[in-house]
Parts: structure tokens; sequence; C-alpha cells
């Protein structure tokens, strides 16, 4: 394989300081500063159990807070969205192994860990009044289901409204169930919902109550999936190191073009894929460098 280029190894340093950031937000003892945005949980523990292993503080300090608070995370939704970030099931396994050896929820994650880990007491809750931690309130208060990852999202949406379709996409919900839960959450008030011909468009209510009692809310909704997702396969993207140059560019050109709506979607920087022949591996080295802008936290 080809070795890492200076912009893989930034883009891997920038997701675990944000890997950290996250966790920090959610009451684990690292140093740096608390993530601000809302947390996707079932995201991160996907992806630091895909890279956390090359820095023993994220690692440690997660497997701590899933010891304590494993129960936070919905396990199903846990494997949709590995899926679809394309994490390795083994490195998933190992996590899942590890947690369980500690004390922590049993996982259904096959895997195993050649020792038992002993918690290090590196998780310490203030508060979960953030805007980073807001899933995890609304889980604590309405259950790990999609009612509360629906609610988060319509949070920090800012009163825009949303359609079924686009709460099933960020929640990875099935429509069916994310229809049945607004439908549930609209009879008790917590939600508005307007029908545009088929389609039903849904927003928080209007109660100040209640939205008082949601504050603070994030400042905009962020797919850390999606994002993720374009992080690992950019990660992953390698060429055997006898490749022609001209072949990386062109594998690399084909990667781009199958990330292109996943980055479009999820405000990522796009490449500039005017660059033509192999001069386009430089233009992919760049856009990697500033991926990695775009993860630091």
């Amino acid at each position: 394989m080809t070795p890492m280029t200076d912009s893989t190894t930034s883009l891997r340093a920038s997701l675990l300081d944000r890997l950290a950031a996250q966790w920090i937000a959610l009451g684990v003892t690292l140093t740096g500063r608390p993530d601000e945005d809302l947390i996707d949980i079932e995201a991160l523990v996907a992806l630091t159990a895909e890279l956390g292993q090359e820095d023993a503080r994220v690692y440690e300090g997660a497997v701590d807070w899933c010891t304590a608070y494993g129960a936070a995370v919905n396990v199903g939704r846990l494997r949709t969205v590995a899926a679809e970030m394309a994490i390795d099931v083994a490195r998933l396994g190992t996590f899942a192994a590890l947690l369980s050896s500690a004390g922590g929820p049993r996982w259904p994650f096959p895997g195993e860990t050649a020792y038992r880990y002993e918690p290090r007491g590196k998780v310490h809750i203030r508060t979960l009044r953030t805007a980073a931690a807001l899933a995890w309130r609304l889980r604590s208060a309405f259950g790990v289901t999609a009612r509360a990852d629906i609610l988060a999202i319509l949070a920090a949406a800012g009163g825009r409204e949303m359609t079924v379709a686009d709460l099933a996409r960020l929640a990875r919900f099935t429509k069916r169930n994310v229809a049945l839960t607004v439908q549930s959450l609209a009879l008790a008030d917590v939600l508005e919902v307007d029908r545009i011909g088929n389609e039903l468009r849904v927003k928080l209510t209007g109660e100040p109550g209640f939205r008082a009692w949601l504050e603070p809310t994030p400042c905009g909704y962020v797919d850390w999936v999606g994002r993720f997702a374009v992080a690992v396969r950019a990660l992953g993207f390698a060429v055997p190191a006898t490749a022609p140059a001209s072949v990386r560019a062109i594998e690399a050109r084909v990667l781009m073009t199958q990330l292109a709506p996943l980055i479009r979607r999820t405000g990522l920087p796009l490449p500039d894929t005017s660059a033509m022949g192999e001069a386009f591996n430089a233009a992919f080295d760049q856009w990697c460098s500033r991926l990695a802008d775009a993860f630091t936290p």
C-alpha cells in the first residue's frame, strides 16, 4: 500500500482530536476543550472503535464512559451507523469485548480481548444541560428510541420544518418508525405537523415552557455519521506502492465521484475536480488537508 501522506496523517490527527473533544463534552476527563456541536453518540462510539486505539487516552475514556453509561447507546442504531461509516466490524467487536470485560453492557458484536479492562474512573458528569449533550439528555428523559433523536434534530434545526424523510435520513431510523414517532409526539403537543399534499412537515412545538427546557440548543445540526463516513473512506484510500501515479489519480477520482453526493449533503469541502490526469493526485492530497481542517475542533 502507499504510505500515508502528510495530509492523511493530519486528517487522522484531526479526527482523534475531534473524538477527544466529543468525549470531553460527554464527561470524560481528557485534556482539551469540549465540542459544542450536538453529539451523535453512535457515530462517536463507531469512530472510536475504528481509530481510538491509536490514542490510549481517548480509547480508555470511551470504554470508561460506555461502561458507566452504555445504556444510553442504541445498539441497533450503532449497527446501522457503523455499517454506513464502513467501520471494521472486528474493531467494533474488540471494543465491545473490552467493554464487557470491564463490567459494562454486553453488545452483540463478536470479538475478543486479550486482557480484562479495569475502569480508570475517567468520567465525571457535572450536567447534561449543554448543547453537545442534548441528545443524551433527551434519551435520559424519553428513552433510547427514535423520539429522543428526532427531538434533538428538530431542536438543532432552529425552528425549521423537516419532512419525515429528512428526519429518517438524519436519525437513521426507518420512515415508518419516524412517522409513527412523529404521530405520537404530535398527540403529546411536543411537535407541530402540517400536511402539504402527501408530505408531512414537522417542527417543534411553539410552547415556550418546552423550548426553555430544551435550552441550550445546538446552533445547527451536524450529520456526524455522514461526515465520519467520508473521513473513513478517505483514510482507507490506498493503492499498491508500485502502481503508477496515473492509476492512483484514476482511483482517487473514482472515490471522489462516489463520495461527492455525501460530501455535498454534509457540507464538507469538495476537491478540485478540474485537475486532470496525474495532477489530480495533488488535488486529492490538498482535499485531504482541507478535510482535516474541517474536522479540527
